[in-house]
């Protein structure tokens, strides 16, 4: 029995190591120039962040696909999939530009939530999530219904 288990953790511990491995060699985070942004990307912060200094701008490869950050002096991050379009958008100590919440969550918002603001969104498959800065994080699913409150 005792040799069993011997063999079943150390196979386990292979196995981890091996995961763990080849999640580390996939990654690639690098920096890169501003101009290395996808043209969608440098459109969308030209509308929406003009007046912003880029900080850093970084390009992470992995199995799934490139995705692109970028931080600005002020603190604010951004996160863009392959093709430019964005994924996140974090104002830490501001707020996030109005025209980026859809309309339906922004009413949402303002009928139920008309003191807070919104710090985050994420754009995903399955809707968008919204951190307020009261500390709520909200869930929406692809018909902008709310679909989960997290404090």
């Amino acid at each position: 029995m005792k040799k069993i288990t011997v063999f079943i953790l150390s196979i386990l511990a292979t196995a981890s190591t091996a995961f763990a491995l080849s999640f580390h060699s996939t990654d690639d985070d690098r920096p890169i120039t501003y101009d290395q942004l996808p043209a969608a990307a440098k459109e969308f912060i030209k509308d929406n962040f003009g007046k912003e200094q880029v900080s850093l701008t970084s390009l992470d490869s992995d199995l799934i696909g490139d995705e692109y950050t970028v931080v600005f002096t002020s603190g604010t991050k951004l996160e863009f999939y392959s093709d430019g379009n964005w994924k996140e958008v974090d104002c830490r100590y501001s707020e996030v530009p109005h025209n980026l919440i859809p309309d339906k969550i922004a009413d949402y918002l303002k009928a139920n939530y008309a003191d807070s603001k919104v710090r985050e969104i994420k754009r995903g498959r399955g809707g968008y999530e919204v951190k307020l800065n009261n500390g709520l994080e909200l869930t929406f699913d692809r018909d902008y219904r709310l679909v989960e409150i997290d404090d």
